[in-house]
């Protein structure tokens, strides 16, 4: 069974957990002018996927 070779500090698991932050999805708007994730907006504007209504 594996076992750590040294305890982990407190800064260091600190250090590890704030980059397991949430954060919220970035919205911008579109050519027609709907807010869409920022992943998505190039295929909303070539019409390949409909914006949901919030």
């Amino acid at each position: 069974m594996a076992v750590p070779k040294k305890r982990t500090t407190s800064s260091s698991q600190g250090q590890r957990r704030s980059h397991m932050a949430l954060v919220p999805t970035q919205l911008v708007p579109t050519s027609s002018g709907a807010l869409v994730p920022r992943r998505i907006k190039k295929a909303v504007e070539l019409g390949l996927i409909k914006p949901k209504k919030a």
